[in-house]
Parts: structure tokens; sequence; C-alpha cells
């Protein structure tokens, strides 16, 4: 029979793989005309993240204790940090020497880049940005602009080709010269910045279409981490004997896939 301590550390497992896979999801999905699904993204991923990491910090606590699980204090000290909460799983890792099966260093600066979004939305100046905004507040994230600035961007330079960047500008200028007597488009882009030239709309589209697949695998890279340390903890505190650990793998087991599934796999809320 399960005590309270499993159902607990099982609870808490679940409920942070559903909302991380719900957020890689909705991550596809968003563009400067649907910038709601951002917020969606970003909520998802921030609480995923931070509880992620969290539990490893238990289980870390956990295991050093020998069975004795820590005070509220001990994990409220981190805040919403979740860039603090990243270096302190790191360090986890490194002190334990856990060996992870899939590649987990993030010299690649898009990598920070996610983590900063998110770290800076989980702050209440960042996911509270459009309310501190009608309050007349002056310190204001716009994490969804932060987003297309140093993700997306990035992202576009990095991995699509000299000549699909063309392609994309070529094909817009064409449907433009065709279409812009028959539709009139108007948006605001991430940047805020109003969206009134056909070719403009386009040319943000397909730049969309291009970088989604990374923004998932980048972000997934990020999350496996964390699932790969969770699970060699988990494993760990098995070995206490007090039989209240459950198996993580079986949880966040769809986390552990390379890139090439990662970058290939659009929707990860059904599974």
């Amino acid at each position: 029979m399960v005590n309270s301590t499993f159902q607990a550390f099982l609870n808490e497992a679940q409920f942070t793989k559903e909302i991380l896979s719900i957020g890689v999801t909705q991550l596809y999905k968003a563009n400067y005309n649907t910038k709601g699904i951002y917020y969606q993204a970003f909520t998802c991923l921030s609480i995923g993240i931070e509880r992620a990491a969290k539990l490893c910090s238990i289980l870390d606590f956990y295991i050093i204790n020998h069975g004795t699980l820590p005070q509220e204090d001990y994990i409220r000290q981190y805040g919403h940090e979740i860039l603090g909460l990243f270096k302190h799983c790191h360090e986890i890792a490194n002190q334990r020497q856990i060996t992870f099966n899939f590649p987990n260093k993030f010299d690649n600066e898009i990598h920070w880049s996610i983590l900063q979004v998110l770290n800076d939305f989980a702050q209440s100046s960042g996911r509270y940005s459009d309310i501190n905004t009608l309050l007349g507040k002056n310190q204001i994230l716009n994490c969804m602009h932060q987003w297309h600035e140093t993700v997306d961007k990035k992202i576009f330079e990095k991995h699509v080709s000299t000549k699909k960047k063309q392609r994309i500008e070529n094909q817009a200028k064409e449907l433009k010269s065709d279409l812009q007597q028959i539709f009139m488009v108007h948006f605001i882009g991430e940047d805020s910045m109003e969206i009134t030239d056909l070719k403009e709309a386009m040319i943000r589209t397909d730049i969309w279409k291009a970088v989604a697949p990374y923004r998932q695998l980048y972000t997934l890279r990020i999350i496996r981490f964390f699932a790969e340390i969770i699970d060699e903890l988990g494993f760990r505190a098995r070995g206490i004997g007090l039989q209240e650990i459950p198996y993580f793998s079986d949880i966040f087991g769809i986390f552990y896939n390379n890139d090439t599934y990662f970058k290939s796999r659009k929707t990860w809320d059904k599974l």
C-alpha cells in the first residue's frame, strides 16, 4: 500500500509532465497572429521547469538525509528563479556524478536565452506585463518581444539556410504583387509593431514555420536534462528502502528521446 509521500511524489511528477507537454505543444503554435498562445506556452513551461527543478532539489535532500524530506523554507529560498534553479540542478548532477544518456551541455546561447525568457516571465513583472502597463508601471518585461529577438531570430540565423531565406523573401514578394489589390492585413507583431504590409506578414508567417521545430528542440533538450536527473535521483532514493519513491521514468519517459524525434514531433500533450 502506497503512503502519502509516494502519492505526493507521483502527483507532482504527473502534473509537471503534463504541464510541460502542454507548454511545448503550444510553443510550436505561437506566432504574431496568435500571441495569446505565447502566454499559454510561457506559463506552462515556466511552471513546469520550476517544479521539475524543485523536484530534483527535494530528491537530493531526501537522499542526503536518508529519507527525510525538507521543510518549506528549503524550497522557498529559490523562489521563481528558473536560472538559479537550473544552475542548482546542474551542481547536483555534477556532485553526484550523474551519467546522462543524452547530450547535456548547454553551450549554445539559444538554450540560455530560452531559460532567461522563462525566468523573466516567472517574475511578476514578466507574467503581468500587460496588467502593469495598464497600471502605469515603468518596469515592464515584454517576454514575447524578448523571445522574438533572442530566440526566434537567433534560430532563424543559425538553422535556416541562405537559400531558404531567399526563397521566403521571393515568395512573399511575388504573392504581394498578385494579392495586394485583394487583401489587406493589419496585425501587431511580437515586437509591438503594426504589420500592415502583406509581404511583411507573409515573411513573418514563413519565419515562424521555419523556426517552430527548433523552438521545441531547444526547449525539449532543457526538459530532458531535468527528466534524466529526476530519474537518476529517484533510483538512488529508492535505494534507501522506504518504498515511497515512484519510478519517474514511467512518467517522464516521453522526454527520453533523441534530438531527431524532438524536432519531428509537433504535439506532446496527447502522449
